[in-house]
């Protein structure tokens, strides 16, 4: 028996190298039938492009049909992906190759090397199950690999280093961009208003034609005039939109590209920094080298150089339109909005005071009332009270304070600043004593809760409190105690920010020198001097709506509540 197990090992048929040329052949014969093709798979990112010809498209079309002809693999075909990276696997190539793979119309997929069918182990791995279940074979030329020999451990090392170079390069990558913009590099061409310098887009020069157009917008926002009605009048005027003359000034065809400004341009174009003179970079991040989603980044990871061009917009002007944004001015039903529309709160809930009018009375007259109490379902459990006042009475108040504090400001500067610092400091003062009573209280009651519990789990050990109760009376003492610590957090920041806050005197005093005489209340000179204003419910005569008194607190930019008048 075991002479024959020899004599039947001696034959040529059964040799180790015979038996594994013969497995290939027959594999090949069951997977190649006569109308199936052979698929052979290119693909070129961006980054190969730049390692030379061998990664090229048509080196890598030579090798597959040379190994193809000398293998004898016929009816080739070619799937292309050129410029796509590794880490993407919906490509148009790769899924027409997919599609006839599942059609069984793929007898053999071949590929120069491992890396061109993809950069993710994971993907990969996929890739070659699939390949597995519809009988098609596989073959790397370059890396020796071909699924007829069976499994082959090297190949999953392959797949490794291949995705570490990616991962690796995009760590790189982000180091690279990251260090241009803290230099203050440019990563894209300039905004609407200014122009590269010596065709450089780390230059960046005025456009004064295009700059005028970006004055123009902040200067009509302050006026009151919202983005749609801006972008309708340059539509009308034949001022042509960022695009359109971007492509004009390069000599670039038009493309069917529109002369309308949407209002989205101009709403953006409002709160660019680079009109004040900031570069302002990496906002925005892929999520990561397989996920190429753009994610946006906090706003301290953000890179901002100062000083980086010359400024269109002053400081002033761009961080008043920032105020008139965040409280944007809405028209009534009859197309009005008064001058003081979205500046006007309630002392009491904070809510803005929306413009009414009164048609019942004989002379019709607008008045502004809160939001809060007006929106109440049922005004008689409403949060809040009315807080009513005629239009013509605010605007009437807020106009003599600004023209009593600007007479101020030009006739002595000097006392103006005295006391602008005397009232700062004692509004600080007294805003200080508040909070930190508030503060010490939330401290307080916060130790007692620490305490309370610990007593609590006590008496649950000791048996005088069962497990229900324990429960309980835990769940609702540990949610006052996670409130008052969010209390407190913010008690604590606002005492920050209140000891460190001052008074922009210059500031305030370059705004009044640039208006000389104030005339009249419209929405630029409120949007100019005054921040927000707080109105109080009125004090009324006894069973009686005849009004007393009422207390108006002007607040205004840069140096806040003035009371040195």
């Amino acid at each position: 028996m075991a002479a024959q197990l020899v004599r039947m090992g001696g034959q040529s048929g059964c040799r180790p190298e015979n038996f594994r040329a013969n497995e290939t052949a027959r594999v090949t014969a069951r997977t190649a039938g006569p109308d199936k093709m052979t698929a052979l798979y290119c693909r070129l990112s961006r980054d190969d492009d730049m390692a030379g010809e061998s990664n090229s498209i048509g080196n890598q079309k030579a090798i597959l049909t040379r190994y193809a002809e000398e293998h004898g693999f016929g009816n080739p075909r070619f799937f292309v992906d050129d410029g796509v990276t590794g880490t993407v696997f919906n490509r148009p190539g790769l899924n027409a190759m997919l599609e006839e793979v599942k059609a069984g119309n793929v007898a053999t997929v071949i590929i120069k090397d491992q890396s061109r069918i993809g950069r993710d182990v994971l993907e990969v791995g996929l890739l070659k199950r699939t390949f597995e279940e519809h009988d098609v074979r596989f073959i790397a030329a370059a890396d020796n690999l071909d699924s007829a020999n069976g499994f082959d451990i090297m190949s999953i090392f392959r797949d490794v280093f291949n995705e570490f170079y990616v991962a690796d390069a995009s760590k790189k990558i982000r180091a690279v961009k990251r260090s241009n913009a803290l230099a203050g590099k440019c990563a894209t061409r300039p905004p609407y208003g200014y122009k590269a310098v010596s065709g450089s887009n780390q230059i960046w020069g005025v456009d004064e034609e295009a700059a005028e157009t970006v004055r123009e917008i902040f200067r009509r926002i302050i006026a009151g005039d919202g983005p749609f009605i801006i972008g309708k009048d340059f539509e009308k005027r034949g001022i042509d939109p960022p695009l359109v003359y971007y492509r004009k000034r390069k000599g670039l065809p038009l493309q069917n590209d529109s002369v309308a400004w949407p209002t989205s341009v101009i709403s953006t174009m409002c709160e660019n920094r680079a009109y004040i003179g900031q570069l302002v970079s990496q906002k925005t991040t892929r999520q990561s080298y397989k996920n190429h989603k753009i994610v946006y980044r906090p706003e301290d990871d953000w890179v901002v150089i100062d000083n980086h061009h010359t400024p269109i917009i002053d400081m002033e002007t761009f961080e008043t339109v920032q105020k008139l944004r965040a409280n944007r001015r809405r028209p009534t039903k009859m197309g009005d909005m008064g001058a003081l529309s979205g500046l006007i709160f309630c002392a009491d809930c904070s809510s803005k005071l929306a413009i009414s009018r009164n048609t019942a009375k004989r002379d019709e007259f607008q008045y502004y009332i809160c939001s809060g109490y007006r929106n109440s379902h049922n005004r008689h459990y409403a949060k809040c009270s009315r807080h009513s006042i005629k239009r013509k009475d605010i605007e009437a108040i807020v106009h003599e304070k600004i023209v009593e504090v600007a007479g101020f400001v030009r006739k002595d500067k000097v006392k103006f600043a005295e006391a602008v610092q005397k009232a700062t400091t004692k509004d600080n003062a007294r805003a200080v004593k508040h909070k930190t009573a508030e503060l010490s209280k939330a401290e307080r009651r916060n130790t007692e809760l620490d305490k309370i519990i610990k007593r609590l789990y006590e008496d649950n050990v000791a048996g005088r409190l069962n497990d229900e109760r324990f429960m309980k009376f835990l769940a609702d003492f540990e949610t006052e105690q996670s409130e008052l610590e969010s209390d407190i957090a913010a008690l604590r920041m606002e005492l920050d920010e209140i000891k460190n806050k001052t008074a922009n005197l210059e500031s305030f005093i370059e705004l009044v020198s640039r208006h000389t005489e104030i005339t009249e209340l419209t929405a630029e000179v409120a949007r100019t001097f005054i921040d927000k204003v707080v109105v109080h419910e009125a004090v009324y005569k006894e069973n009686s709506r005849i009004k007393l008194s009422q207390e108006v607190t002007v607040i205004f930019n840069c140096i806040g509540e003035f009371v040195g008048v």
